[in-house]
């Protein structure tokens, strides 16, 4: 069966998509996005399947080089706590 047509492995099957979607549209190979994002191209391989990643960071590089932003649904910014600040 081609890498296309596998299904995702995981719930992550719509970041799973976007990231190959984004991919193909950027017209990158697994070897230049992972060269870019500074992972090895196994780990695309795994983002476009929806296998668990265990390195947030290197997810996140992916998604810059490509463009993309986390879904707030699926990784909600942390809210910011103003009380804490000072005035200068």
């Amino acid at each position: 069966m081609s890498e296309r047509h596998d299904k995702p492995l995981s719930l992550d099957a719509a970041l799973a998509a976007q990231i190959h979607a984004a991919r193909l549209r950027g017209a990158y190979s697994i070897e230049a996005l992972a060269a870019l994002a500074r992972v090895d191209p196994e780990m695309i391989a795994r983002l476009e399947h929806g296998a668990p990643i265990a390195d947030a960071g290197a997810r996140d590089r992916v998604m810059d080089v490509l463009g993309l932003r986390p879904d707030s649904q699926l990784y909600p910014a942390k809210p910011t706590d103003y009380s804490q600040r000072t005035s200068d």
